[in-house]
């Protein structure tokens, strides 16, 4: 009897021991590695199968030489449940050396002596790549000659305007070595900000552009009041060259109405490479231009009419007043 109640207490304290072990603890320095892929889990965002996920940052765990690291998301509406033990097995299964949790949701909990935890140690989904490393620096898991490693990446002039999340998207599109590549993004409310939808497969321009059109919308449609009322999606690149305003215009125009691709464009000209919207004025002047010459043909048939007696005179005022009007 004495045995059995020895095993019991030790079973109630196993738990708290292990629980009270997940954080990590002393000093580390991150890799270059371990940085990037800390960036790309606070923003929430990963790809499978060629398709943009964003989820709840969960847990990221780091091998205890700051080299390696493993980590999870939590699905958006999805319970999740605090499984340490099993998240340690794993990291340590996958890098072959000793893991501790770094960070729990986008919290930082490692105690280097140094990061003081709580609110002080939170990161956010927004925050540049040079805003994460100065506080990752700021913490003390980065030394001093990091705060000045920048990314060499060659972006295109855009691409290198948005966040952290765009620029690790737009190199997972280019390393893709499929034939058809499409890039699509819509503006936001938010200055120099972008949703992004991407495809690439080896079927065919239209197929790629589609999905792209169809993730990129999907998004807005989650969270409407993030984007400017009428708000579409634009083809900015095919492939890795950018697109003509012609082909944004004309793309544009095949998944929504004319009507509503003149008025965002009329609304928002800098989302063109020329500023001053010449192709949409240019549509519209061609619209009324054609309509009026609609009308003088009509008129000048009504006329005809009037002469041959086939219209009486105040018939002909009659369809002539209407056509005016």
């Amino acid at each position: 009897m004495k045995k059995i109640f020895s095993i019991v207490i030790l079973l109630l304290f196993f738990p708290f021991k292990s629980f009270a072990a997940v954080d990590g603890k002393g000093q580390i320095q991150l890799s270059e590695n371990v940085i990037n892929s800390f960036m790309r889990y606070i923003t929430g965002d990963t790809t499978k199968n060629n398709k943009n996920l964003f989820n709840k940052p969960s847990a990221f765990w780091v091998t205890i030489d700051g080299s390696r690291s493993y980590w999870w998301y939590c699905p958006h509406g999805g319970g999740c449940y605090d499984e340490t033990s099993r998240e340690r097995v794993i990291c340590e299964r996958e890098t072959g050396q000793s893991c501790s949790r770094f960070a729990r949701g986008r919290y930082v909990r490692w105690d280097n002596g140094i990061n003081p935890k709580g609110k002080k140690a939170k990161f956010s989904s927004k925050m540049s790549e040079s805003e994460v490393r100065a506080k990752l620096t700021k913490l003390g898991f980065i030394g001093n000659t990091s705060t000045t490693t920048k990314d060499n990446y060659d972006y295109p002039s855009l691409i290198a305007k948005q966040r952290y999340v765009h620029k690790s998207n737009w190199k997972d599109y280019v390393d893709y070595n499929n034939k058809y590549k499409a890039f699509v993004m819509a503006i936001t409310k938010t200055k120099n900000d972008m949703t992004l939808g991407w495809q690439t497969d080896d079927t065919s321009w239209n197929d790629v552009i589609k999905k792209s059109f169809d993730r990129c919308n999907k998004y807005i449609k989650q969270k409407p009041k993030n984007y400017p009322k009428d708000s579409i999606c634009i083809l900015y690149y095919k492939g890795t060259t950018p697109t003509t305003d012609k082909e944004k215009i004309e793309t544009a125009q095949k998944y929504y109405s004319k009507a509503k691709v003149e008025k965002f464009f009329k609304k928002y000209p800098d989302v063109l490479n020329d500023g001053n919207n010449s192709l949409i004025k240019k549509s519209i002047i061609t619209k009324k231009t054609t309509s009026s010459d609609d009308i003088v043909s009509k008129l000048k048939d009504l006329k005809e009419l009037l002469d041959s007696g086939v219209l009486s005179e105040e018939e002909f005022k009659k369809a002539k007043k209407k056509l005016l009007n």
